[in-house]
């Protein structure tokens, strides 16, 4: 035996099988298997109840079925106690069903008042939001053709940084391979240098000799005596340099550049030196503006590069604001951006519709396609997904049902499976006329059945 049930705003039925809204139940139109959704009309004739039944009426509360077999068994199943009215186990059923019904007129007139103000809510929000996809349209469009434009600087830029950069690489290199040269040459003369000098000091000590009767032997010269003599000679140049190297550029540059006249009168092995130090004086400011040069077009072309990425990034959110579902006439579009929480339990949830929730600091996912619409076409719910792994299981998840509200909030998130979640979310944008409209017409019928209440079940029997 279907044994069927209601809430505030539903109806199920077929042993839980079916859910309807309140409104559809005797409405003279069998929506149920079991037949249970039309106890007071015969829509559902020949289903479900039959000779194994029997039928609570119910007046002021919800007409139900029970089995046949809990008849006159002692115990009150029927609100309105026909269940017990023959009183063959002596039991005497109190009517409860108005009771019931005046308790249930009041949940339904503070559910209708929340929904009237929902539905006024939801317009005043569509309004705001109208255009509001057609606007990130043309924002989509407009950023486009400005990143067109943009992406072919930025190409520009970043040739014109690696051409600077490869140019004073080349300088560099090439002075490094000069001064490298140099040393080596330098290393060579003084070499034949010395050679020269050992053999003009061979010559004259050997006249000197022929011209004495007894020559003295000549002092011999340390290894020390001779490394000092050869730097004097060839590193002076090198050890000024070295003396002057707490002097500011300008000096450096002055002192290099200004020539002396006994320069030339050097010896020629002092030459060479003296040119190698006037090439410098002329490149190194070359070098210092080379260096600039290519460190500016870098910089240029990080900013313009750093501002295309920004720019990317825009359009990629532009874009997948566009191409969401934000449910029937983009109902939920205001809600983009948005983020609520709430704390339920032990816990503080955290839910952007169109974004992420968390469970205190843990993922429960992100929601990327917006809106899903279940098979009855009326019930929406936001599926966030991917979220942190559970230990040995499943990524977390979590699935809002939304229901009509005066505000958003959410409410009642439960685990009813490892690691993927449900709950609620109300919203004025889940409300419409409709709902409003059903819920009108259960209170008009509630109210008629209550005026009629005053007949007595056990006086009708």
């Amino acid at each position: 035996m279907a044994i069927a049930s209601y809430d505030v705003e539903t109806f199920r039925c077929d042993d839980g099988a079916t859910t309807l809204a309140i409104a559809r139940v005797n409405d003279d139109y069998c929506d149920c298997a079991d037949g249970s959704d039309e106890p007071g009309t015969s829509a559902c004739a020949g289903r479900g109840l039959g000779r194994d039944s029997f039928y609570c009426r119910n007046l002021g509360a919800t007409p139900r079925a029970v089995p046949s077999s809990r008849v006159d068994d002692g115990v009150c199943d029927c609100c309105d106690g026909s269940d017990e009215a023959h009183g063959r186990k002596g039991t005497v059923c109190e009517n409860t069903c108005t009771s019931e019904a005046r308790a249930r007129r009041e949940t339904l007139m503070a559910t209708l008042a929340e929904h009237r103000r929902g539905a006024k809510a939801r317009g005043k929000a569509a309004g705001k939001a109208n255009g509001k996809r057609e606007g990130w349209i043309r924002e989509r469009a407009a950023l486009e053709r400005e990143m067109s434009g943009k992406r072919e600087r930025v190409e520009a830029l970043r040739v014109e940084a690696e051409a600077a950069e490869e140019e004073e690489r080349k300088i560099r290199e090439e002075k490094e391979a000069e001064e490298a040269e140099a040393k080596e040459k330098i290393a060579a003369d003084a070499v034949k240098a010395e050679d020269a000098e050992n053999d003009a000091g061979a010559a004259e000590r050997d006249v000197e000799n022929s011209n004495v009767d007894e020559p003295e032997a000549p002092a011999e010269e340390t290894d020390e005596e001779r490394g000092k003599r050869i730097a004097s000679q060839w590193i002076s140049n090198d050890e000024k340099s070295a003396d002057d190297s707490s002097a500011s550029e300008e000096e450096k540059v002055a002192a290099e550049g200004a020539v002396e006249s006994d320069d030339f009168m050097r010896p020629p092995r002092k030459v060479g030196s003296f040119f190698k130090r006037l090439r410098d004086v002329v490149r190194r400011p070359r070098d210092a503006v080379l260096a600039s040069q290519a460190k500016s077009k870098r910089d240029a072309y990080d900013v313009e590069r750093r501002a295309l990425e920004a720019n990317d990034d825009k359009l990629r959110e532009l874009r997948e604001n566009i191409d969401r579902d934000y449910g029937p006439d983009d109902a939920l579009i205001s809600l983009q951006g948005l983020c609520f929480d709430q704390k339920i339990e032990k816990y503080v949830y955290k839910a952007c519709p169109f974004g992420e929730a968390k469970q205190d600091n843990t993922q429960l996912g992100r929601n990327s396609e917006g809106v899903r619409i279940d098979a009855d076409g009326k019930t929406m719910t936001l599926k966030f997904a991917d979220g942190d792994a559970c230990w040995n299981g499943p990524k977390r998840s979590l699935t809002l049902t939304l229901k009509c509200g005066d505000k958003e909030r959410l409410a009642a998130i439960e685990e009813p499976s490892r690691c993927e979640y449900v709950g609620v979310f109300y919203a004025p944008a889940a409300c419409d006329d409709a709902s409003v409209f059903a819920l009108e017409r259960e209170l008009s019928d509630l109210d008629r059945i209550l005026a009629a209440s005053s007949i007595s079940p056990r006086d009708e029997l």
